[in-house]
């Protein structure tokens, strides 16, 4: 995270962290259900995951930690940027964040996928996700879960 952000001086490695994940998620309208009498929702996926917090002090770590995040986001692309910079505009860059990592302790995930609903309902509800590509991955998750 940015140095400037004030989060960081809070990380005390005795003291459980939280960081949530959000899946897909979306508005559900009461119009796709059979029943009149409805009311609108929310479907989700969501993890929590709970750790104790280090702070990645060594250099040499942090640039080894931006590396394999660099190199995992950027393998899909058709042509990956490589993080080939120079070594003092990588120096300076690196002072501006804080690297840290956590160790998970446990793990919670919750969805809330129309499950309530009946099969038809619930049918409904993932042909009507389907037509935006914003909550496509919705849909998916609900067919998979479903």
């Amino acid at each position: 995270m940015t140095r400037a952000n004030p989060q960081w001086h809070d990380f005390d490695k005795a003291q459980e962290v939280l960081v949530v994940f959000q899946g897909p998620h979306a508005y559900i309208s009461p119009s796709w259900y059979e029943i009149e009498l409805s009311v609108p929702t929310w479907n989700y996926a969501v993890v929590h995951a709970y750790g104790l917090p280090r702070l990645i002090e060594d250099e040499k770590d942090l640039y080894n930690l931006l590396k394999t995040l660099v190199q995992t986001h950027e393998a899909s692309f058709e042509k990956p940027w490589t993080f080939q910079l120079a070594d003092d505009y990588v120096q300076k860059m690196m002072h501006g964040i804080v690297g840290f990592e956590i160790q998970i302790t446990r793990l919670e995930g919750k969805f809330k996928l129309s499950q309530n609903r009946t099969a038809t309902e619930r049918e409904n509800v993932i042909a009507a996700l389907q037509e935006s590509k914003d909550t496509l991955a919705l849909a998916e998750l609900m067919k998979r879960v479903d």
